[in-house]
């Protein structure tokens, strides 16, 4: 019988390359959240388009199951077949998103593996790289990786009207929406009303600006917050990197003024929207001047 003899250094090497492919390519990732298996290697997966597989661990009730092209608010937990969390919504609000792919969607594996669930559903899903992030990958997920998500849907939101509605409250109780009264004409159908005037001297175009804001859509829904993007600590932005309507509803004000802006899609995000903002929305604005200047 031919034996094969490695020296010590060469058995290392072997089990280092073998814990390496395992974890590229096998992995029992985390428990998912009933305690079944997280990892790639599910018996009970089934595939439902070439690259994506899904396990149910929680059947929704109610409403129509989603569809592709649907808004929906969930939770979730990603990771890579080694069992490195790359994202999770834990501690955050949950994530409004389009089910479709793209610029203003998601990943085409999350398209496919969530179309059908209901709301109140908890499903895992094993997407091969060419239906997440392929051979680029992002800052925390190398190229061609496997992903594995837990996605809890929580509601599919209606169809919103994104041209006018109540919007939510301002922070005094004032009307939040796209028909206040109060607000005035500023040019390029931006519209503005001042809820507290500031002091000092006032913010001119281009400037740095330091601000806690909150964007919402006409229907209400949030779609970004300063302070739980921040951490509760107001963020420093300058005006040039803004949408259109920040640099013509911004200069003007003063240090601790708090001023309602109301901006029209092409002043916005336009056509193409942007992360959890529809295309051809209106956007609402919130927006508390804490330093002028950098």
């Amino acid at each position: 019988m031919l034996r094969v003899l490695l020296p010590a250094g060469g058995i290392a090497l072997l089990i280092i390359v073998s814990a390496v492919v395992a974890g590229m390519f096998g992995g029992s990732g985390p428990k998912m959240s009933d305690g079944s298996p997280g990892g790639l290697h599910d018996p009970d997966l089934q595939e439902v388009v070439a690259g994506v597989k899904i396990r149910d661990l929680k059947v929704g009730e109610g409403s129509p199951p989603v569809q592709i092209g649907a808004r929906i608010r969930v939770h979730y937990k990603g990771w890579l077949a080694d069992g490195t969390v790359f994202d999770s919504t834990e501690g955050r609000a949950p994530f409004v998103c389009n089910l479709k792919p793209g610029m203003d969607g998601v990943i085409t594996g999350w398209v496919y593996g969530i179309q059908g669930m209901r709301p109140g559903g908890i499903r895992k899903l094993v997407i091969a790289p060419d239906k997440g992030y392929g051979n680029q990958g992002t800052d925390r997920i190398p190229p061609n990786s496997f992903l594995i998500f837990e996605v809890q849907l929580l509601e599919i939101l209606p169809s919103a009207n994104l041209a006018q509605g109540p919007g939510r409250p301002m922070s005094d109780g004032s009307d939040g929406g796209t028909e206040d009264l109060q607000l005035t004409h500023i040019g390029d159908g931006v519209r503005i009303r001042d809820l507290r005037l500031g002091e000092g001297t006032p913010v001119e175009p281009g400037a740095t600006i330091t601000v806690h804001y909150k964007g919402w859509l006409p229907d209400g829904t949030v779609f970004d917050d300063s302070r739980s993007r921040n951490r509760g600590q107001p963020m420093t932005l300058s005006l040039d990197d803004m949408i259109a309507g920040w640099r013509k509803g911004i200069p003007g004000m003063k240090p601790g003024g708090i001023r309602k802006l109301v901006i029209p899609p092409e002043m916005g995000y336009g056509a193409q929207g942007k992360g959890e903002v529809p295309p051809n929305a209106t956007l609402i604005f919130e927006v508390e001047l804490v330093k002028a200047g950098s």
